[in-house]
């Protein structure tokens, strides 16, 4: 019986303190909330987690703008390199377009077995054959630089002429010209050395000329490309990209600093 007694009054006194410590937590407990100090303890707490969110979202916006920058930094070296392929394609067709005498006979000296020297009237086949080959190269590189635009204008501006170059496939073709991969043009240096004067004539030189047409063609392009490359540099400089994240290039990182 005393046993039993000893269990119970054992059981009794150990309830009695764990209500005690209970009682004594919550007392503390209450004591923090009114002098203040678990109100600090949690503005500290929440204070360090807005800051981590403050920090990310700021690194979130300074990446996506540094990714923007990069992608604008790429779109406009493609629109310069376009520029510079088609302001030489407007040389090369001028070149051969402006040039009247290119395609008139000058008087040439030839020198015979004997070593006599005879004046003969002739085209200079080698300055015909490197104006031509000279806008055949312009002409590769501004077709090659447009089909790497993401221009639609660009894109339509370098489908008119290859347009202009398929109405004139036959003529170009007896002159050794021909439309190869990728619409892109090859000569046959053989064929074009003996290729009829009067037909390079009709295609490269003046106003109504196949020459004439691209020339007017390769500078609407370069005019473009000049303008594009210029609104992609200003975009770059607002405050806002063209992906419609923060840029803070014009700020030095002041607006950033307060997010």
């Amino acid at each position: 019986m005393s046993l039993n007694l000893f269990n119970y009054n054992s059981s009794l006194f150990s309830g009695f303190s764990s209500n005690s410590s209970g009682m004594s937590s919550m007392l503390g407990d209450y004591m923090a909330i009114r002098n203040g100090s678990y109100g600090k303890l949690l503005k500290a707490y929440y204070a360090k987690q807005d800051d981590g969110t403050k920090k990310t979202a700021g690194a979130t916006r300074r990446e996506n703008a540094r990714k923007a920058a990069v992608a604008d930094s790429e779109e406009i070296k493609q629109y310069k390199t376009a520029q510079t392929d088609a302001s030489s394609l407007k040389s090369a067709a001028s070149a051969l377009r402006s040039n009247s005498k290119l395609f008139e006979q000058v008087e040439k000296t030839t020198t015979d077995e004997n070593g006599e020297e005879t004046k003969v009237m002739d085209y200079d086949r080698d300055a015909i054959n490197s104006a031509v080959k000279s806008f055949v190269k312009a002409y590769n590189s501004t077709i090659k630089s447009a089909y790497g635009q993401e221009s639609s204008i660009v894109q339509k501006k370098a489908a008119s002429m290859i347009s202009a170059t398929a109405s004139n496939k036959n003529m170009l073709a007896r002159v050794g010209i021909t439309v190869g991969k990728d619409n892109k043009l090859e000569v046959d240096e053989e064929k074009l050395k003996t290729a009829n004067v009067s037909t390079l004539k009709t295609l490269f030189s003046g106003s109504g000329s196949y020459a004439s047409n691209i020339e007017r063609k390769a500078s609407d392009m370069a005019s473009m490309t000049e303008q594009l490359a210029k609104n992609t540099n200003s975009s770059r400089t607002n405050t806002y990209s063209r992906t419609g994240n923060y840029s803070s290039f014009a700020t030095g990182g002041i607006y950033d600093g307060f997010f």
